[in-house]
């Protein structure tokens, strides 16, 4: 996996940062974290879809935690380590469903907390499947990546919000350093440990996790207007 990180941040403190995602359609999406810092902005390849969602193999990313994880806008829950992805990769804009991320399985590795960029480690590596969009909107921090600006404050090209009620957080966290950054691989859902639930509205949709991996490849498909 590659990590590329655009910079450091000399905080020495360690925070906690949830921000919450997923909405189903038709609600609006809700957010917290805020933070400052400063961003580089490279081009982004290897984009999968032509509507410019950014939808990459593998690349840098940031990780946070949320809960109330159970309306997740793929619409449907899995038993299993699940995330939200940052808007502009999740592939859809709030109320408008499930995106072409939705069921797509990624290994996620932590390298650097940034608020304490001394911490070394141990960090940890672990497989998770996407259910959830974390929107742009109110979490400018993390998940407001567009076309313009590929990279959030933090660098990365992909934000990951870990929820805690699958179990996915406590996995990945160090205690005391919630807030991380790293590098991510789309995998098969065949390393993911987990079963995918009922369909909670019609539309419903994880059919990522049977695709094959990006670029090129088709799950639920993209809707609306990428940022």
């Amino acid at each position: 996996m590659k990590a590329a990180f655009s910079t450091l941040f000399s905080l020495v403190f360690a925070v906690t940062v949830s921000a919450k995602c997923g909405q189903p359609p038709s609600s609006s999406a809700a957010a917290v974290a805020s933070s400052t810092s400063s961003s580089l902005v490279p081009a982004v390849t290897n984009v999968a879809s032509a509507s410019g969602y950014v939808q990459i193999a593998s690349g840098s990313a940031s990780f946070t935690s949320y809960t109330g994880c159970g309306s997740p806008a793929c619409g449907k829950t899995a038993n299993g380590f699940t995330v939200a992805v940052s808007q502009l990769t999740f592939g859809s804009e709030p109320g408008l469903g499930a995106g072409d991320v939705c069921g797509r399985c990624f290994a996620i590795t932590a390298t650097t907390d940034p608020y304490s960029p001394s911490y070394t480690g141990p960090f940890n590596t672990i497989v998770v499947k996407a259910t959830d969009m974390c929107p742009s909107s109110g979490n400018g921090e993390w998940c407001g990546q567009s076309q313009s600006n590929p990279l959030n404050e933090h660098g990365a090209q992909v934000h990951f919000d870990l929820c805690q009620d699958t179990g996915a957080a406590g996995a990945f966290f160090p205690s005391g350093h919630g807030a991380l950054t790293g590098s991510f691989e789309e995998v098969s859902c065949a390393e993911w440990s987990g079963s995918d639930g009922s369909d909670l509205w019609n539309g419903a949709c994880l059919s990522g996790e049977s695709a094959g991996l990006w670029p090129g490849t088709t799950g639920c498909g993209n809707k609306g207007t990428p940022l």
